[in-house]
């Protein structure tokens, strides 16, 4: 079975280093990775995703090869 860790909505604001009001912008405007319901009014996001889409974020951009 996969890692199903999972990150509230506090604790992913916490690791973005923005607001609570950033975050749901972010969600409303489809920025971040699909969230998991938890329950009737609980929400989460997988770890593994949030890091795939941390790293895909953060990389070095690539070099350019000049002739």
């Amino acid at each position: 079975m996969k890692n199903l860790s999972l990150i509230r909505p506090n604790q992913l604001a916490d690791l973005l280093s923005i607001s609570i009001p950033t975050l749901y912008r972010m969600i409303s405007n489809g920025e971040l990775p699909p969230k998991v319901r938890i329950g009737k009014r609980a929400v989460g996001w997988r770890r593994s995703q949030i890091e795939e889409w941390m790293d895909e974020r953060t990389e070095e951009p690539k070099q350019q090869v000049l002739n």
